[in-house]
């Protein structure tokens, strides 16, 4: 589990791991050099499984999992992130299911509840959602194909055995965002996964945009580097038609959103390049040319 900043966290969060049915966990916890009390927060759980390692510079989300990785003695791996809840059995629902799979199996995941941080006056607006999406296939088997798409593994769910993980080489520590999704690539190249339909992990969700904007994972520029350094990986491996157009736009409507036009019309192309009929696309094209059109058009409908 990388932590940053979230001492104030670790209390509810590392307690829900600590509290599984299944017991015999190792718990690594990666201090991406935070500046709260995290030590403090972390010896009051009094816990002999924890282990609490630190950077001594902060280094993101990848090389703090890499580290984790690294130093876990178990053959098998579960991820967690530092603001989730897992629940009482989610380890041992896993586990149960991976050690019965073929061995061409090399990890399960399940199911993400999403639910909004809201405060009394404001619980009229609360809303919840479920990872992955009703109606979403395949979510079992063989899923390099489908992850091409997008990523369909909740990583905060996933156990998986080390041996893969480490064949399908480390987190990618130039990603800020987008950094599931790159080692999914890699990852499900490695072996199939089976999904639990059963909900794993409750993750807290802000309620209004501005606060998610500030978060690392909500930041348009590093969307933008992200989908620049993933797409670029995958065009060398010789990946192309209709999903790695939809990524070129998505890359695209990034720079728009950035006002560097520029740049999102190299996408553009690229993307136009690959399916060549695609209104939506073409007419994102010439608003590039328009200065702050498409933010402007984006405030009014959704494109």
């Amino acid at each position: 589990m990388p932590v940053y900043n979230r001492a104030h966290l670790v209390p509810r969060v590392v307690s829900s791991i600590c509290a599984q049915t299944y017991r015999n966990l190792e718990i690594v916890i990666v201090d991406d050099c935070s500046t709260d009390a995290i030590e403090d927060a972390v010896a009051a759980i009094a816990d002999p499984r924890i282990r609490l390692l630190r950077h001594a510079r902060n280094g993101g989300v990848a090389v703090a999992r890499n580290t984790g990785v690294a130093a876990a003695t178990g053959d098998w791996i579960a991820f967690h992130d530092s603001d989730d809840i897992c629940v009482h059995d989610r380890i041992e629902l896993s586990a149960r299911r991976l050690a019965g799979l073929p061995a061409d199996y090399i990890g399960v995941y399940g199911t993400r509840l999403y639910y909004s941080i809201v405060s009394v006056p404001d619980y009229g607006r609360m809303r919840t959602h479920t990872r992955p999406f009703a109606g979403e296939h395949p979510l079992t088997g063989d899923l390099a194909e489908r992850t091409m798409e997008n990523n369909i593994l909740n990583f905060p769910t996933l156990l998986v055995k080390k041996s893969a993980l480490l064949a399908a080489g480390p987190s990618d520590p130039l990603l800020r965002r987008n950094v599931d999704w790159d080692l999914s690539l890699r990852l499900t190249r490695q072996g199939k996964f089976d999904f639990l339909t059963e909900t794993l992990i409750l993750t807290p969700y802000p309620l209004d945009s501005a606060t998610r904007e500030k978060r690392v994972t909500g930041s348009k520029l590093h969307g933008a580097r992200s989908f620049v350094r993933v797409t670029g990986k995958l065009r060398r491996q010789g990946f192309g038609g209709r999903p790695m157009a939809a990524h070129y736009t998505t890359a695209a409507r990034y720079f728009l959103r950035l006002d560097r036009p520029g740049f999102a019309r190299r996408f553009l192309r690229a993307s136009l390049a690959l399916v060549p009929l695609q209104p939506k696309v073409w007419g994102m094209y010439a608003l590039s040319y328009v200065g702050g059109s498409y933010v402007w058009l984006r405030r009014k409908t959704k494109i």
